[in-house]
């Protein structure tokens, strides 16, 4: 906990070695404040100059434990996960203080023995309310000092108990004093009511969750790999309950969170577990996720990222702020965030729209709901969505770009297919007609009223559509056959554009396929006259976009930073593991 050598000058000293298990509550207001500022900021200078008189090795470690068990016993529970490393350093640290109690005479530490008892007693003191108080002083210390106490305090507190146990059961060898501590223990039974015994929990879901996500992204796994996870936002829940039973044991669930987001250019699987089942947890999101891919693990883990605790909530809160994706700063993706919180939410039923409860839990849910927040706030509070642009959009950039040289003719006079009349084609006609308001459109989709809708909606007609005509997919490859350029926005799960359906063209065709799975199937890109272009290709038209919005990029980073804080502090508060790093 890092205190200062001041905090056991004369003052203090007496203080801590007459009142054994002090507590910061324990203390007058002066002196709790008095308390808090020397172990924030160190000794004050007058307590620096005076003569401090010389305090044995034990009566330092003694008076420490005192001082540190009355002000953090009552987290005992928490500390009870530190490293079997600090638990052993503990017990050696008891070992030594028997040692060199040895010479100490039996009057002395028959004296002691209360003092002993009194810990425990103050301990119990605290696990009963006081506890609440140094929270609250804790509260009031800058985000820094209350990194180090919550790292140090984690991993210290089972080392105090143990050491104050050792010196119960192994430092006190007097027949006397080991019957003065049978005799206190006896008394005190007697005065207690006994309590009636509690159903062991078989897990510690409710008090001890951890954070995670696991996936793949633009960044790292070609869309060939993406396609292999990718999962219709139909099926989000589905998909998520799935794992959950995967992840489902004798002894309890191992993932009892989970939530699907699956876009054009991300899978990602946010989940929670308890924390001492992390490794677990991580190992059987591998397996599943290899599992529903069909790609073996070398395969598959070079392109997967993990992030827990502190990292993954910093990670989601950058994708809903459109820092991590394909077009900087996009709007789309905040709305992907929204529906995933929605999916993970619903209840599910017969008479519900969706099918299939949803599997967020309480943890995942707050932590997506928190990311809509961060990500409205960062688009308010900075620039990063000025003069950005979609998928869609960008898809309409890479045609512009390479319309002469592809197809010899200028943008504004290619006949374009589009393939789907979901929210990614709605978004591409708005690009399109931004551009060019009059150039000339056919639209396929399966369902033909849906396709008259879209070139309804209000504001792609009021950029334009005075050429835009529709037709069903059964009549997908005579459009082609008359189209310069498609672009595809299905959300098949298998191509529908196959190398035989676009062979034999006598004019060239270029076609741009937006979608994860893949509509366009590999090889068409071979086929003579054919310029096939993915998702993937989209990265060079973007880059300029995004250097122009460093700067904005950094604000947003401080606004996520902060955020990101607050989130671990009601994790906290709700049992879950803090972790302050990062």
């Amino acid at each position: 906990f890092g205190f200062k050598t001041a905090i056991f000058g004369h003052e203090q000293q007496d203080v801590i070695m007459s009142t054994p298990g002090l507590s910061i509550g324990a203390l007058p207001a002066p002196r709790q404040a008095h308390f808090v500022a020397q172990v924030a900021n160190g000794p004050s200078p007058s307590a620096r100059a005076s003569p401090k008189p010389e305090l044995g090795p034990s009566a330092s470690r003694i008076a420490l434990s005192s001082c540190a068990l009355g002000m953090f016993a009552g987290m005992a529970s928490t500390g009870r996960r530190s490293s079997r490393t600090s638990r052993r350093s503990a017990e050696l640290g008891g070992a030594l203080a028997v040692r060199e109690d040895e010479n100490v005479e039996e009057a002395d530490a028959t004296e002691f023995v209360p003092k002993i008892h009194a810990l425990q007693n103050q301990a119990e003191l605290l696990r009963s309310g006081e506890l609440r108080q140094v929270i609250e002083t804790m509260k009031s210390l800058r985000k820094s000092e209350l990194s180090s106490v919550i790292s140090e305090v984690d991993e210290l507190l089972s080392a105090l108990i143990d050491a104050i146990q050792g010196l119960r059961d192994s430092a006190l060898s007097s027949t006397e004093i080991r019957n003065q501590l049978e005799s206190l223990d006896l008394v005190e039974a007697k005065s207690k009511p006994e309590k009636p015994n509690r159903p062991a929990r078989k897990d510690s879901v409710e008090t001890m969750m951890e954070v995670h996500v696991m996936g793949l992204s633009h960044h790292s796994a070609p869309v060939e790999v993406r396609q292999k996870l990718a999962v219709a936002e139909a099926k989000w829940n589905e998909y998520a309950q799935d794992l959950v039973n995967f992840a489902r044991t004798s002894s309890g669930y191992v993932v009892p969170e989970a939530a699907v987001l699956s876009t054009c250019n991300r899978f990602e699987l946010y989940f929670a577990s308890p924390e001492q089942k992390k490794y677990s947890a991580i190992d059987c999101v591998n397996e599943f996720l290899r599992e529903q891919s069909g790609l073996s693990s070398e395969e598959l883990d070079p392109y997967l990222f993990n992030y827990s605790g502190h990292d993954a909530i910093n990670h989601l809160f950058e994708v809903s702020s459109g820092l991590d994706s394909l077009v900087l700063g996009e709007a789309q993706i905040l709305a992907q965030v929204k529906a995933c919180h929605e999916h993970c939410i619903a209840k599910g039923g017969p008479e519900e729209e969706e099918k299939v409860q949803g599997a967020g839990g309480k943890i995942v849910a707050k932590m997506l709901n928190a990311g809509i927040r961060i990500g409205k706030q960062v688009r308010t509070r900075t620039k990063i969505g000025k003069g950005s642009v979609s998928v869609s959009s960008a898809a309409v950039e890479l045609m512009m770009s390479r319309s002469m040289q592809d197809l010899r003719k200028p943008a504004s006079k290619v006949h374009v297919g589009v393939i789907g009349a979901g929210k990614m084609s709605r978004l591409l006609l708005l690009a399109l007609f931004s551009k060019h308001p009059d150039i000339k459109v056919t639209l396929v989709n399966r369902s033909v009223d849906k396709a008259e809708a879209v070139l309804e909606d209000e504001l792609v007609k009021a950029r334009g559509g005075s050429n835009a005509s529709v037709a069903s997919t059964d009549d997908m490859f005579d459009v082609m056959k008359e189209c310069d350029v498609v672009f595809t926005a299905t959300g098949s799960e298998v191509p529908i554009i196959h190398p035989e359906n676009v062979e034999g063209r006598q004019r060239p065709l270029m076609l741009v396929d937006i979608s994860v799975p893949l509509n366009v199937a590999k090889g068409c890109e071979d086929v003579e006259n054919v310029f096939s272009y993915s998702v993937d290709d989209l990265q060079k038209v973007v880059q300029a976009n995004a250097q122009k919005r460093q700067a904005e990029v950094e604000k947003a980073k401080k606004i996520i930073s902060t955020e990101v804080g607050k989130f671990k502090v009601w994790q906290g508060s709700q049992g879950g593991v803090a972790d302050f790093g990062g």
